[in-house]
């Protein structure tokens, strides 16, 4: 009875001394994390930055500045902040170690970034002989209806007809329009071509029209 009474005894001290380890632990961590709240503004501190992409060095976890250039997010004492805008040089901010604090608070002025641009060049205005020079040598390019109208001229798609091979819906019309016609006058004659008016009309006009060429 006694051993077991001892060794519930030791089993609760460890258990205790572990679970104080944990705390202490868990407190050390919770005091490490800082809510960090501010402004982001330029150099001179003439007016806030919006959308300032605000990430910590290392780690996808950050935030973003709103319309007014204020951010609130949690990070540790030790991290780095990476402040970065589009025109604007990045900003790399330490969060002090020396607060014992749980908030800090802090504005942020952003140099703005200089380019170059290329070299431009400026010629005098052209006299107007020059200009009367340029435009009688310069083909002005067809409008977007003219272009049309000359792409769906009769002739030219005419030319194009005769030149294309027949495809599947041409053979299928003709073939229907065949089935047609015997069906049209089936159980009775059918008329003769030679005596047929409209027939003879189609054909001087195709005759007319020279279409009618031996190939």
């Amino acid at each position: 009875m006694k051993t077991i009474t001892k060794l519930s005894f030791l089993f609760l001290l460890f258990w205790g001394f572990g679970s104080n380890q944990k705390a202490l632990a868990q407190t050390k961590n919770d005091s490490d994390l800082v809510q960090f709240t501010g402004f982001v503004v330029t150099s001179d501190s003439s007016k806030t930055i919006p959308f300032v992409t605000i990430r910590i060095k290392g780690t996808s976890r950050g935030t973003y500045s709103d319309m007014q250039g204020y951010f609130s997010f949690v990070a540790k004492r030790s991290d780095i902040i990476q402040f970065t805008c589009v025109g604007f040089v990045p900003k790399y901010f330490k969060m002090p170690l020396t607060s014992n604090s749980t908030k800090f608070k802090s504005v942020v002025a952003m140099d703005i970034d200089s380019f170059v641009m290329e070299e431009a060049v400026i010629i005098a205005r052209p006299s107007a002989e020059q200009l009367d020079y340029m435009f009688s040598r310069v083909s002005i390019p067809y409008s977007d209806y003219m272009i049309a109208a000359n792409n769906l001229r009769r002739k030219p798609l005419a030319e194009g007809a005769e030149n294309l091979s027949n495809d599947g819906y041409t053979n299928a019309k003709w073939n229907f329009n065949e089935y047609a016609n015997k069906a049209y006058y089936n159980g009775q004659p059918q008329p003769i071509p030679v005596l047929d008016v409209f027939a003879w009309g189609k054909f001087l006009k195709a005759l007319e029209k020279g279409e009618l060429k031996r190939k």
